[in-house]
């Protein structure tokens, strides 16, 4: 077997240390297995390996699709922090799309399972703008508290942006987010292949176009950034708490997938 490329280690750390409120702008490097996916729309994903794509299920089949059957071209571009270059590099053709069989598109408030893989065709060329990011092994990167980023080309301040941006946010205790859901008379399913973050006193800083992105935490023992999360719903532009698919939960169907046993 090939030996994994090195992952969740960028060569351009992100500047921990800020307190930057909102979205700040990434550095070329600080984010190298950020993914751009363009299938009914713009959305995000990241790097797995050399070859595949962790994604949302809902940017490949959206809750909200009224053709769900017409066969929808799915493009993804990698390598860069500017949109305008990395449609200049070209997009990755994608082999096939592997959809986590629990996800249900006809369930509008109910995304359980909002998990996809992207096999591209092509091994793609790493480098210090290219590099994949690693997936968790340990329940204790999802402690209430921890802080992760989660980066993306989404709407900053109402418009599509053309820069990648993240925001830094706190994964926010369970029953937080429970109670929020109930005041806000949100019907949505908040299962335990979900977890919450953000912070209600804050801007959240996820939006449309984000969806698919990696939320991702530094673990301290491994030394590398992990995607603990993936964007899953949210709650319209930025207020309250955002939602991620727990990846935790899906490592046996993410390697069964990746190792062929699908």
């Amino acid at each position: 077997p090939s030996s994994l490329p090195v992952c969740g280690r960028p060569l351009t750390p992100i500047a921990q240390n800020q307190e930057a409120l909102g979205s700040s702008k990434a550095k070329p490097g600080n984010f190298p297995w950020q993914a751009l996916t363009s299938i009914h729309g713009r959305g995000g994903g990241a790097l797995l390996g050399d070859r595949w794509i962790l994604t949302a299920a809902h940017t490949v089949y959206p809750k909200d699709a009224v053709l769900p059957w017409k066969k929808r071209s799915v493009r993804v571009f990698l390598g860069h922090t500017s949109i305008d270059e990395m449609l200049r590099l070209g997009s990755h053709p994608v082999r096939r799309v592997v959809v986590h069989p629990d996800y249900r598109q006809n369930e509008p408030h109910n995304f359980d399972g909002d998990i996809a893989l992207l096999e591209l065709h092509h091994r793609v060329p790493l480098g210090p703008n290219l590099r994949p990011v690693c997936l968790p092994d340990n329940e204790s990167l999802y402690s209430s508290g921890v802080l992760g980023y989660v980066s993306g080309f989404g709407v900053d301040r109402g418009w599509l942006t053309t820069e990648l941006k993240y925001s830094r946010l706190p994964i926010a205790p369970r029953a937080a987010c429970q109670a929020w859901l109930r005041e806000q008379q949100r019907s949505e399913v908040f299962s335990d292949n979900m977890f919450c973050a953000g912070d209600r006193a804050r801007q959240q800083g996820v939006c449309q176009g984000d969806s698919g992105g990696a939320y991702v935490v530094w673990d301290e023992r491994a030394h590398h950034w992990v995607a603990t999360g993936i964007v899953s719903w949210g709650v319209g532009c930025g207020e309250g708490y955002g939602f991620y698919t727990k990846v935790l939960n899906y490592l046996d169907w993410i390697k069964g997938v990746m190792g062929g046993k699908d």
